[in-house]
């Protein structure tokens, strides 16, 4: 289990594992299929596992998105007393064993009045929250406002690291200037590939969330412009010197009329990075404000504006908690389990979600051998089946085979 899940491994190089140490286990070797069917069995095992009713639980909540029109919801849940005990006293972020999973929902349509009712549901089996976290996602929005019309004392946080991403890309966007900077990047890349300078070659730029990223393409062109031509010599020997200066000033000449904005965007980036790590390390609070207020006194003039937008949504997440108090403000650690979701997905088939969305939940376990002994005395892999069947309905690699299977056996076709 924990080679699955806490190194990546795939099911089949488990599998391989196991064969290579067989004579030194002196076991037999499970197979892929049975390690798959156990994960899933421990995953809605977790799922369906008791949790306790509380009155301090903080939600953060998100859609995923598959192929096809489904989208998972999930639902993690975290006492404020784990993080006022624990967590802030550390200084550290929340870590996937420190939230529980308390609803993985599969929606064919994610309206405001779908989420507002699974919030509902889900407060009336675990407890009110006093804290909702989420994006500023339009069907969220609205699901999480409505609830609180029947709840008016709960907070709703816009995640920090999407409200200064999504700061970031306003900025940028309207830059005329670093679109046609990223797009010279783009044509470098694409110039340097099969060259002998491909290492060079800027980042790739990332067709999602690229505003989560801005610094890695920054901090590219910065070093390439700071980078010292005679060390850069010794790393290409095989081309004259004055023939290298020719094509670094072809390939990269451009970079020079970017100096100025350079240092502009990446202050941006380091002022958002800077309120990041303050909430995400301190958690929201009054104090964050003054000590943000402060780091702007050593900034230039031209970041004021940018910095009040950031000072805004300071201030707005700030006036909803009274004073001396601390919640949190980041949705990371389901960013991070999305992350990994996606990493034990990314070998199916098909990109629907399917049985392997319960290893949201077994992240969040402590695996010990009581835990999975008492999770496979449990759950039958039949009844792993029968949630499928209920919640995901027919599979469409499963539709696919019979359609398929169905062409094979029939001379006409579709």
């Amino acid at each position: 289990m924990q080679q699955v899940i806490e190194c990546g491994s795939s099911y089949r190089g488990v599998e391989k594992t196991f064969d290579l140490y067989k004579e030194l286990l002196s076991q037999e070797t499970p197979s892929f299929s049975s390690i798959r069917k156990w994960l899933v069995r421990i995953g809605l095992y977790e799922l369906n596992r008791q949790k306790e009713y509380r009155d301090d639980w903080i939600f953060i909540v998100d859609l995923t998105v598959e192929l096809g029109r489904e989208k998972g919801l999930v639902v993690l849940g975290v006492s404020e007393r784990l993080l006022e005990e624990e967590v802030f006293p550390s200084r550290r972020g929340l870590q996937h064993q420190d939230v529980q999973v308390l609803a993985l929902e599969i929606m064919r349509s994610t309206k405001g009045e779908l989420i507002e009712q699974k919030l509902t549901e889900i407060t009336l089996k675990f407890g009110r929250p006093k804290q909702i976290i989420a994006d500023r996602g339009s069907d969220l929005r609205r699901g999480i406002k409505l609830y609180k019309q029947n709840h008016p004392d709960v907070i709703d946080t816009y995640d920090v690291t999407h409200a200064m991403a999504l700061l970031l890309k306003h900025e940028l966007t309207d830059s005329e200037k670093y679109q046609s900077f990223i797009q010279q990047c783009s044509q470098c890349r694409r110039q340097l590939q099969q060259t002998e300078l491909s290492f060079l070659a800027p980042p790739s730029q990332r067709s999602q969330c690229r505003y989560f990223n801005v610094e890695k393409l920054l901090e590219w062109a910065e070093n390439l412009l700071n980078s010292p031509l005679d060390v850069l010599s010794n790393l290409v020997p095989n081309i004259e010197p004055e023939l290298l200066k020719t094509k670094l000033t072809d390939k990269f000449g451009w970079l020079a009329s970017y100096q100025d904005s350079l240092r502009d965007w990446s202050q941006m980036v380091q002022m958002t990075r800077f309120v990041e790590t303050q909430v995400k390390l301190s958690g929201l609070n009054q104090e964050v404000f003054s000590i943000f207020q402060q780091y702007l006194t050593m900034k230039v003039d031209f970041t004021e504006e940018f910095a009040q937008k950031i000072l805004s949504y300071l201030t707005q997440e700030i006036s909803q908690i009274t004073s001396g108090r601390t919640l949190l403000a980041t949705s990371d650690v389901l960013e991070s389990l999305f992350g990994k979701y996606k990493h034990f997905s990314s070998g199916s088939p098909l990109k629907q979600i399917g049985q392997i969305f319960l290893s949201i939940c077994l992240s969040t376990m402590n695996l010990t051998t009581t835990v999975v002994k008492e999770a496979l005395e449990t759950v039958r892999f039949l009844d792993v089946e029968d949630w499928a069947t209920l919640v995901l309905g027919q599979s469409m690699l499963s539709k696919r085979r019979i359609l398929f299977s169905a062409s094979n056996n029939n001379t006409e076709t579709a």
